[in-house]
């Protein structure tokens, strides 16, 4: 029960991830202009998701887009394994023990805490996405160089530069999108008597990552201004922790700077889901049927 979450789990969100990858990378563009903190990223440069894919392309190439898109799978094969392995390993065995998808007490409790251990883990590699979709100089940088070098700059306080944003940030989406999943998913197929198929499963993605975008994009801006700056920089304002960025980013920018690039984000974070939840069902049925099961292991 539990080898297979986790490897269905991170097949999925790898796919899911390298499919919506530019959308991604316009989000995070976004999300950083405009920062007094920053002399670097001062300029409103981007208006938009369009603009921004329009914007890149002409201006780096089309390939800028996909910057950071070895990170980004890495990111997935080892934060999107743990974090859905987790969740739906622990659901599973709720549920034999009487417990319901729809049991929001657990499911968001789980949800949580799978996100949060998750991107505890994998924070240096979520570090080197933001930077390679924000800096031309690390396109061609290989992984392992990358770390390195970071590690002989700063040690391991360097690599893990942004941790608790990011965990903060992954226990909100997964606190919140895994949960709206399985819950919207339940309830279709149990109470309003909808079939389990592609069209239930595509509400329910649809729905989860409204609901996850909205309830973390705060987070996620704190968390991308973090990972983004540069420690040995000195002529800039260093951001001291998670709080210290949403204070200065309200009383600079104005509270509505917490959700820049939100449009983007689901738009990104949409695609994502239907992505890795129709995936996550095919593989659950390719499981069924050559395994002779009567209903997905988990």
């Amino acid at each position: 029960m539990g080898r297979e979450a986790f490897l269905f789990g991170g097949l999925s969100a790898v796919i899911a991830e390298v499919a919506s990858f530019p959308l991604d990378t316009s989000k995070i563009r976004l999300q950083i202009q405009g920062q007094l903190a920053d002399s670097n990223y001062t300029d409103i440069k981007y208006r938009g998701m369009s603009h921004t894919l329009f914007l890149v392309s002409q201006e780096e190439g089309v390939k800028s887009l996909y910057n950071g898109v070895k990170f980004a799978a890495l990111r997935q094969a080892t934060y999107g394994t743990i974090r859905f392995g987790i969740f739906f390993s622990g659901n599973s065995w709720w549920q034999s023990r009487g417990g319901k998808d729809t049991d929001l007490h657990f499911t968001i409790g789980l949800g949580a805490f799978s996100g949060a251990i998750s991107s505890l883990i994998t924070t240096p590699i979520d570090m080197f996405k933001v930077r390679s979709q924000t800096s031309q100089s690390m396109k061609k940088t290989p992984i392992l160089q990358s770390f390195l070098k970071v590690y002989q700059r700063a040690g391991l306080h360097g690599l893990y530069q942004g941790k608790w944003p990011n965990a903060k940030r992954a226990a909100l989406v997964n606190g919140t999108e895994i949960p709206s999943y399985v819950f919207l998913k339940s309830t279709l197929i149990e109470k309003l008597n909808k079939m389990d198929n592609f069209q239930t499963h595509l509400i329910s993605a649809t729905f989860a990552s409204l609901m996850g975008v909205l309830v973390s994009q705060p987070a996620d801006v704190a968390k991308t201004r973090i990972m983004n700056q540069r420690p040995h920089h000195t002529d800039i304002r260093h951001y001291k922790g998670f709080y210290d960025v949403l204070r200065y980013t309200i009383r600079t920018e104005g509270v509505l700077a917490l959700w820049k690039g939100v449009v983007p984000a689901w738009c990104r974070n949409g695609p994502w889901n239907i992505v890795f939840y129709l995936t996550l069902e095919q593989f659950r049925r390719i499981d069924m049927l050559a395994n002779g099961r009567d209903k997905p292991v988990f």
